[in-house]
């Protein structure tokens, strides 16, 4: 080649080589090298440190909290109220779903490691239990509707069964809820990534359509109906308690008020940055390797607040109500932990601090709250 030779580069050779398009005008078609893929170092180096902490955490104070409401229930003398039933069942879901933590925070550091059935049954156990975590707090909500609004069905000798029942059902519908997962779970090796990862896998532009219903279900079978539900059976719980005389209704007012701030608060942000990740899918939004980082993170973050309901759950379900703290403190009493003037002294402030003006059936169905 001729050394005094040079060469401008003109429009369509600087778009031939940095272009997005296929084609330049309606005359000539260029071929250009496609978008690179997006790399995912940042992200994993952020969930190497956060997951395993995070979930260590929920782990370790979502385990204690609800097997002490278990063992607590469990040994309880008496039988089970409605809502004490629900609660059981709400620890049971917790605990389970818990137990799969440690899994996922495996995963965030050394990738699968556990195989593809063992991949669908603990994404299937997650997946039951996060159902069943949500479904049993609309039960709860709805036992203390019917008890505080309509006192006179506590002591419906049928409720027992209808209780059981329902129980049963809600673990039914949550297996049935969970069986995409079970299909579409499967531990596959990510070239982009280079690691092998339990998840969701949609491979064809069905199954993606199934991806983005999936979700769309998500959003409202775990998130709409569930809020709307408690926010009207709370409502109505309120109406007839301000309407009511006592002093125990101060306090059932901000634990109903802390109960749906909670779940409000904890819930909220995963299912909006779901919804964000649908509208990227549905190219409502346009994706880029920013914007999905940033949606990536997102979802880790959000995700692992969801989870730190399930500690928060026997704070506001089991641990406020008086029958539970005196149960505990029986088991205490029984273990050594605390002495018979101890657990006499609270006997006495807890008697002092209730209203004479309430009925017992009241009075059990407010201090549930």
């Amino acid at each position: 080649m001729d050394p005094d030779f040079t060469y401008t580069l003109d429009e369509k050779d600087l778009y031939m080589f940095f272009g997005n398009s296929s084609s330049y005008d309606d005359n000539s078609t260029y071929l250009c090298c496609p978008d690179p893929p997006c790399t995912f170092y940042n992200i994993q180096a952020f969930e190497e440190i956060f997951l395993p902490l995070f979930y260590t955490l929920i782990f370790i104070l979502g385990l204690c909290g609800n097997v002490m409401v278990l063992v607590v229930l469990l040994r309880a003398k008496e039988s089970l109220p409605g809502t004490d039933v629900f609660i059981l069942n709400l620890a049971v879901a917790d605990v389970l779903l818990v137990m799969t933590l440690p899994f996922w925070a495996v995963q965030a550091v050394y990738h699968w490691i556990f195989g593809s059935a063992l991949c669908k049954m603990v994404g299937g156990i997650f997946k039951i239990n996060f159902y069943a975590s949500i479904l049993f707090l609309v039960c709860i909500s709805f036992d203390r509707y019917l008890s505080i609004v309509y006192v006179t069905r506590m002591y419906n000798r049928n409720k027992t069964t209808l209780i059981l029942f329902s129980s049963l059902a809600v673990w039914v519908l949550c297996f049935l809820f969970t069986v995409p997962d079970f299909i579409f779970l499967d531990s596959r090796f990510d070239s982009r990534q280079n690691a092998t990862f339990c998840s969701l896998n949609f491979a064809s532009r069905s199954a993606r359509q199934w991806k983005i219903g999936l979700r769309i279900f998500n959003l409202v079978v775990a998130f709409f109906l569930p809020l709307v539900a408690m926010v009207y059976c709370y409502i109505r719980v309120i109406i007839t308690l301000l309407h009511s005389k006592g002093f125990q209704k101060h306090k059932a007012l901000k634990v109903i008020l802390a109960v749906v701030v909670v779940f409000f608060l904890c819930w909220t942000p995963y299912h909006l940055v779901q919804f964000v990740d649908n509208l990227i899918d549905l190219e409502v939004l346009q994706e880029d390797c920013k914007q999905e980082s940033r949606v990536d993170i997102a979802e880790t973050i959000t995700t692992s607040l969801g989870f730190f309901h399930c500690c928060l759950n026997p704070l506001l379900y089991a641990f406020v109500g008086i029958k539970f703290r005196n149960r505990f403190l029986r088991l205490l009493k029984e273990v050594g932990c605390v002495s018979d003037q101890f657990l006499k002294r609270h006997a006495r402030m807890a008697s002092h601090g209730r209203d004479s003006t309430w009925s017992e059936s009241t009075e059990a169905s407010y201090t549930g709250l």
